[in-house]
């Protein structure tokens, strides 16, 4: 009876077992291991400000160097959060951690309803267990969503040629790019072509009503725009200009690099390394400019060994040689999202940064469920056991993550400067070959004191202008990476170590 029970309702009692298994393995540990960075703190500054002061603002966060802005809802969606707990940026990590549980599950049913249940299994699993996906989950920025978009995006367009109707589910997620990330926009390309192609452009009240709810998320920018010389609308006139200013060049084969780097990172990452190195695009020559090549000697970053990169490439062209023999469509459509973004990445002249990569890699665990569901059955066998045996690996390394640049230490060391500065005014300044702007300011303002002057002043000064003052301090804190030497003149400081930091403190008398 039970047995027949578990047989009606093994689909269910999977589910219930992707949700334990990715939510464990991403809320584990949380409150030590979230980083918190310059982008964190770029958006929890931008958010308080609707906190302290709740009005009308136009647009979020910048995007990348082509000086462009993404809409506002994300920081109110940031805003909300940080005012329930009161500005402890930690509520986000656990946001972060449920949008990844949700893209678990998205990722499953993808997998089941458009390929096989085979495919849905293994795909879900490695998304929810391989440390490459669970570390970018504990991370709350605004890519965060972005691979739950490109896989609601390939719904849309497979549930297309049933109603005509998805098209407006499809422009609702355009329009939530433009709120979140641009990395999704090269998909946006396919959409087109579909909608070309089938002539839907014909059904007008489809199409006015995808214009509708898309400027119901686009409008905010478009009185931004109106204000501002239509500054969003011409980013390509100066977009050659915006490159050069920051030296950024087209570099294919730098970009190739950075792919395999990663293909072999999808597999594996080592146990006992810090989860913040792992991420960490300052931390990685290929992604950090031509000064800072040396970076690689400071960093815990895990560089793949070759043959997982090999054997991640040998599967996706395997996979493409077999979707033109059996014809699917959804293969070609597969095919067609996993080839224009590693296409638009590789001649991208922006930064080679891995998480620019998001939207394939979560495609890719599709091709491993395909092969397996279309092998016989002694060696689907053996692909599940090379499946769990990854996933063991990659639980290993999780839950084993060293949290010595991310938050716990952090908080810790603040806690100890705290109690040495007293009542005093201070200053911060901060250090490091892979973590210099650590997000230190935010953070003391919310576990200590506000410093009086902080070295991000000049890059976050104008969110807080009523904060900035000359005022002379009565002690300077200088806060650095523990394995690099400050580079300044610490005598007569005392030093207080936590986790990976070094903070050299001084009283003025």
């Amino acid at each position: 009876m039970l047995s027949l029970f578990i047989k009606k309702n093994k689909i269910l009692f999977f589910i219930i077992f992707l949700f334990f298994f990715a939510g464990f393995l991403r809320f584990y540990n949380l409150p030590n291991i979230y980083i918190f960075g310059f982008d964190e703190e770029y958006q929890a500054t931008y958010a308080m400000t609707l906190i302290k002061d709740l009005h009308l603002i136009w647009i979020g966060v910048s995007a990348g160097f082509i000086d462009y802005y993404m809409g506002p809802y994300f920081t109110y969606f940031t805003a909300l959060w940080l005012w329930i707990s009161k500005g402890d940026p930690l509520i986000t990590a656990y946001i972060a951690g449920l949008t990844g549980i949700a893209t678990t599950a998205a990722v499953f049913f993808v997998g089941w309803k458009f390929f096989n249940l085979t495919t849905g299994i293994v795909s879900s699993l490695l998304y929810a267990g391989l440390p490459l996906f669970v570390f970018y989950d504990q991370k709350y920025w605004n890519p965060m969503f972005v691979q739950l978009i490109v896989l609601l995006m390939f719904t849309a367009i497979m549930l297309i040629k049933r109603s005509s109707w998805w098209w407006v589910f499809y422009a609702a997620l355009v329009g939530v790019i433009f709120e979140t990330d641009l990395l999704p926009i090269p998909l946006v390309l396919i959409g087109l072509w579909v909608f070309l192609k089938g002539k839907y452009f014909l059904n007008k009240k489809v199409v006015f009503i995808c214009i509708l709810v898309f400027l119901l998320f686009y409008w905010p920018l478009l009185v931004f725009d109106y204000f501002h010389n239509w500054s969003n609308l011409t980013i390509f006139t100066r977009y050659n200009r915006q490159a050069e200013q920051v030296g950024a060049k087209l570099d294919p084969s730098k970009k190739i690099l950075t792919f395999l780097d990663t293909m072999g990172r999808f597999w594996y990452l080592k146990s006992g390394s810090s989860n913040a190195d792992e991420l960490n695009t300052a931390c990685y020559s290929k992604s950090a400019k031509k000064e800072f090549q040396f970076i690689d000697k400071f960093s815990e970053r895990t560089f793949p060994n070759i043959w997982l990169s090999v054997a991640s490439v040998a599967l996706f062209l395997f996979f493409l040689i077999k979707i033109i023999k059996e014809k699917k469509y959804q293969y070609y459509l597969l095919a067609s999202f996993l080839l224009v973004s590693v296409g638009f990445y590789i001649f991208y002249s922006g930064g080679s940064f891995e998480y620019y990569l998001h939207g394939f890699v979560t495609l890719f665990t599709f091709i491993p469920g395909i092969l397996i569901s279309q092998m016989n059955k002694k060696y689907r066998v053996l692909g599940f056991i090379g499946l769990i045996i990854i996933l063991i690996f990659g639980a290993i390394t999780v839950l084993q993550a060293s949290d010595k640049f991310s938050l716990g230490p952090k908080k810790k060391i603040i806690s100890r400067i705290m109690e040495k500065i007293g009542d005093n005014n201070f200053s911060i300044d901060g250090i490091g070959a892979c973590h210099n702007y650590e997000g230190w300011r935010y953070l003391f303002k919310t576990y200590g004191r506000t410093p009086t002057k902080s070295y991000t002043d000049s890059n976050f000064g104008w969110l807080y202008p009523t904060e900035l003052n000359d005022a002379t301090v009565s002690a300077n804190v200088i806060l650095s990476e523990s394995r690099i030497f400050p580079g300044k003149d610490i005598s007569g400081y005392d030093k207080i170590e936590e986790g990976g930091y070094s903070a050299y403190l001084k009283k003025i008398k």
